[in-house]
C-alpha cells in the first residue's frame, strides 16, 4: 500500500461531476429493449429472455399512446413473427418490415433517418405475460448506414 506522501497532490479546480443520467444506456443491456429503424425492428436478447425464449410473437400497437405490446404466441397464430435467430442459443434478430415500421414512423411523426429505442417492462394481460414498450419518449439518434469496404 502506498503512503500518502508518495501520492501526488493535484488541484480539483475545473473538474465537473458527470451526471449519472449519461450512463443510462449501460443499464439498457440487461433490460428488455426494442429498436425501430424506418425499415426494421429488433428486440434485445433481454427481451427474448424475458419472454422465456419465446420463438414467435405477435406485435400489437396503440397508435395514440405510442405503446407496443409483444405477445408470445405459437406458429398457429396467423400474425406470428419469428423473432429469434437460434432456438438453442436465443439471440434477438433484426426483422425487416418496412411496410409496418414506415407506417409507424409516419403515424408517430418520427424522422425517417433516425433510430428509436426504448426499454420495456414485463406486464400481464388476462394472466398472460407480455412485454410493453412505451415509445412516447424514446432514445433516438441519427441513423448512419455502414459503408462496406471494397
Amino acid at each position: 500500500m502506498m503512503g500518502n506522501d508518495l501520492i501526488p497532490e493535484i488541484s480539483h479546480e475545473g473538474f465537473q461531476v458527470v451526471s449519472g443520467e449519461l450512463f443510462k444506456h449501460m443499464q439498457r443491456l440487461s433490460l428488455p429493449s426494442a429498436t425501430l429503424w424506418y425499415s426494421s425492428i429488433s428486440f434485445s436478447k433481454a427481451s427474448v429472455l424475458a419472454l422465456n425464449n419465446c420463438e414467435r410473437v405477435r406485435i400489437e400497437v396503440n397508435p395514440n399512446t405510442k405503446c407496443m405490446l409483444i405477445v408470445p404466441v405459437t406458429i398457429k397464430d396467423k400474425d406470428n413473427i419469428h423473432c429469434v435467430k437460434n432456438v438453442k442459443d436465443p439471440q434477438a434478430r433484426k426483422i425487416e418490415c418496412k411496410a409496418f415500421t414506415s407506417q409507424l414512423f409516419d403515424t408517430w411523426g418520427w424522422k425517417q433517418d433516425y433510430v428509436y429505442r426504448t426499454t420495456g417492462r414485463i406486464v400481464s394481460v388476462d394472466k398472460k405475460v407480455m412485454l410493453l414498450f412505451d415509445f412516447s419518449e424514446p432514445e433516438s439518434w441519427p441513423w448512419k448506414e455502414r459503408v462496406k469496404a471494397d
